[in-house]
């Protein structure tokens, strides 16, 4: 079984001091407390015929509902929204726990598109997803304020994706502005509909998207520069041997696509310096989506997600505040005897795991210089917690020991 390593669990959230919603009494939203779900196929995307199943907890007298949109696997060239096993079993488990459910189709294009030296080709692939994806949000938002047929809360509505759908939708969150966008970007958005996108009819189209946070199953970004301090929070997870969507920034499809994606090994940091709410599960000496086929993982992506959206859900908060964390470096690192530990905040405990979570190596600090004695460690990596005085949230950074 591999080991899960957490690079970061959550960065600094600030929320109102308010009591727990009464709604999540009784282990809604955390337990699968609902016997059985009901599955309803609709046609959101009348431009295009695109449908999406929802799901719904049978006997839920709730008024108003969380909603998740899943988008399925597929490298933007295959899949439906009834073919990945990981999205309908997300969609069937957080239904039982509560939540109105969607997994959603969205446009495909063809393998020679995706492996055309001509880089716009894929661009637009994606961006056409992203609008689809922003119509099936559009289309619960109409529904709220007209019929109200699935009783949804417009407050909290999470969007996101395994593989490709997990792309479109890290797109979808951290591209507010076509103005953010290199040009072949902003060409692709200008192709289809402009930042809004095309894919709703018109009605529709005239209403406004909202969504909390990004749930991110081996997604990536174009580039590194559309996070900015104040987008949205997103929970994610990648195995560090991916290269079909890079764990680094590279050619995705194992270097066969003309389009460059940056993984959470640089969007983990770059979350981190935003000051992003975010958590980070990496899964080391995985590949691509290593969940769709290891239990144990899919575990930990069910319940890292259950207890991340649990966060917005149950805080009692009318919105959630982005802070920055503080942040830490390292150096040097990789290491071949002391590291020197740099903190934007007073040091009190570094305590240094294996990747089994036992603690090989506990010291005490002191202010936001300190340095960590590892001649007690055997090569390898390690995960070090930096506990803070100010009793804020514990940042934790990877420790590669060598000799």
């Amino acid at each position: 079984m591999r080991e899960v390593l957490r690079i970061v669990g959550y960065c600094a959230l600030a929320l109102q001091t308010f009591t727990t919603h009464a709604q999540c009494d009784g282990g809604r939203f955390r337990d699968e407390i609902f016997a059985s779900v009901s599955v309803d196929s609709v046609t959101y995307s009348s431009p295009y015929s695109l449908k999406m199943d929802i799901y719904q907890p049978v006997g839920d007298a709730m008024a108003h509902r969380p909603l998740i949109i899943l988008a399925h696997e597929g490298a933007f060239i295959s899949g439906n929204r009834s073919d990945d096993a990981t999205v309908d079993s997300l969609c069937m488990r957080f239904a039982r726990r509560g939540y109105v459910t969607a997994s959603i189709d969205y446009r495909l294009t063809t393998m020679l598109a995706m492996l055309s030296p001509d880089s716009s080709l894929s661009i637009n692939a994606v961006i056409k997803a992203v609008s689809d994806a922003k119509a099936a949000i559009r289309y619960f938002v109409r529904d709220a304020v007209t019929t109200d047929t699935w009783k949804i809360d417009t407050n909290n509505i999470y969007t996101g994706g395994n593989s490709a759908g997990a792309v479109l939708n890290m797109h979808l969150g951290y591209i507010t502005s076509s103005a953010e966008c290199p040009p072949y970007v902003a060409s692709a958005f200008a192709a289809n509909g402009g930042i809004d996108g095309n894919s709703s009819d018109p009605v529709t189209a005239t209403y406004g998207i909202h969504y909390r946070a990004i749930i991110d199953m081996a997604g990536a970004l174009n580039k590194t520069s559309f996070i900015n301090t104040g987008d949205v929070p997103s929970v994610n997870f990648q195995g560090d041997l991916d290269n079909v969507v890079p764990y680094t920034c590279a050619k995705a499809l194992g270097g066969l696509s003309s389009i460059s994606l940056c993984g959470m090994g640089p969007l983990e940091p770059a979350l981190t310096a935003a000051g992003i709410f975010h958590s980070t599960t990496v899964f080391p000496g995985a590949g691509h989506v290593p969940w769709d086929s290891d239990p144990v993982m899919f575990k930990t992506v069910d319940s890292t997600i259950t207890e991340f959206l649990y966060t917005f859900v149950c805080s009692g908060t009318s919105s959630v505040q982005t802070l920055a964390a503080a942040t830490a470096s390292l150096y040097p690192n990789p290491t071949l005897g002391d590291v020197t530990i740099t903190t934007t905040a007073d040091m009190s405990m570094l305590e240094v795991a294996d990747l089994q979570g036992r603690i090989v190596l506990r010291q005490a600090a002191n202010g936001q210089t300190e340095k960590l004695h590892t001649e007690s460690l055997s090569p390898g990596l390690y995960i070090l917690t930096i506990t803070l005085r100010d009793g804020s949230a514990p940042v934790t950074k990877r420790l590669i020991v060598e000799r």
